[in-house]
């Protein structure tokens, strides 16, 4: 007798965690930077900022592109969240969204090779690795949101979406056209007319913004980010496709295969959105995982045309982006994400 297909719940939880484990221990955090606030490292320059904000959500003396990060600061604000407590808010996000692409995957294929193995392949790419490393990154309840509007079907997930993300990092108006790309491409979902009205939930945050923009007490820091960040760009050019590269490895194999089927919506879209945040964002291995709706659409895809052999590609392809070298890329620095092993032998010896 065949064994029994998991339920779905137990699927999606079991992949998402199982997912998450394998990453980590592959691409594990520096736990001995971790281990009290350094100042001037990756590990906690967002996060001091991050907790100085807890503390006091909307004050002003903070870096720029923080100053409209409200939302996960206010929760934890609210919540009387600080310290480590806090802390945990931007992993919640990326539990969130590894388990949000499992069940995205047990609804188009319930097969547990391709349900690892395309949740596997997400939870390898910067989408994890970045917000688990640094301290403070609340990338997760991003890209949570960029999949919702790629591929929820319900309307007031779309919403919710709208209303609440923008708040939590203006990277998801950046990838807010690719997403909805990616939805129009999808014949699953599509984007007609009711897909589009759910988009109403940004006027909120467009209407606080433009409201603001003429205080310059508030438009001051913003527009000395913009001075900052647009010459700086020519400097990462050269820099951007190892950074590219590294954020997502072989995931760039399913963007490739969509993009393929729609180059001049999916190809266009991919590309504005890469330069955008090529010119806004120093940390590019970071931002290449705005691209993941692509990531999935790809799998997604290939599972439709090819029903019996998705499940081993995607699981091939999940276990290469496993063992493919990894790091982080910002501005000209590389550095390379280490194994669990080695991050404990570190905390064991360092001071």
């Amino acid at each position: 007798m065949n064994a029994p297909a998991p339920r779905p719940v137990r699927l999606v939880l079991g992949c998402t965690l199982g997912a998450l484990a394998l990453s980590l221990l592959a691409f594990a955090p520096r736990l001995w930077l971790m281990r009290e606030y350094i100042p001037g490292t990756l590990q906690w320059d967002r996060a001091h900022t991050f907790l100085l904000q807890c503390a006091d959500p909307f004050r002003r003396d903070v870096e720029p592109a923080m100053l409209w990060r409200l939302l996960p600061p206010l929760v934890c604000h609210l919540l009387g969240l600080r310290g480590w407590g806090a802390l945990l808010l931007p992993w919640l996000g990326v539990f969130a969204a590894t388990g949000y692409v499992a069940h995205l995957h047990v609804r188009r294929l319930a097969d547990f090779r391709f349900v690892f193995g395309g949740t596997l392949l997400f939870a390898t790419t910067s989408a994890v690795l970045a917000p688990v490393g640094w301290l403070g990154l609340n990338d997760g309840w991003v890209w949570l949101g960029l999949l919702a509007i790629a591929f929820a079907s319900s309307p007031w997930t779309m919403l919710a979406t709208c209303v609440l993300c923008p708040w939590v990092d203006e990277r998801f108006l950046i990838g807010l056209p690719l997403a909805l790309a990616v939805r129009q491409t999808d014949t699953s979902v599509g984007l007609g007319r009711r897909a589009l009205l759910p988009l109403l939930g940004l006027l909120p945050y467009v209407t606080v913004r433009l409201v603001f923009a003429f205080d310059p007490a508030v438009a001051g820091p913003t527009q000395q980010f913009l001075r900052e960040s647009l010459p700086r760009a020519g400097l990462l050019v050269s820099w951007a496709p190892i950074a590219w590269w590294m954020g997502l490895r072989a995931a760039w194999l399913p963007v490739a295969g969509t993009i393929r089927r729609n180059p001049w919506l999916l190809g266009g879209a991919a590309t504005a959105t890469l330069v955008v945040g090529l010119l806004l964002a120093a940390d590019l291995s970071r931002s290449a995982a705005i691209v993941c709706p692509l990531v999935l659409l790809g799998g997604f895809a290939f599972a439709g045309r090819h029903p019996r052999l998705a499940p081993r590609v995607a699981l091939t392809v999940g276990l290469a982006n496993l063992l493919i070298p990894a790091a982080h890329v910002t501005l000209t620095k590389i550095d390379p994400i280490d194994n669990l092993l080695v991050e404990l032998i570190r905390l064991r010896h360092s001071p």
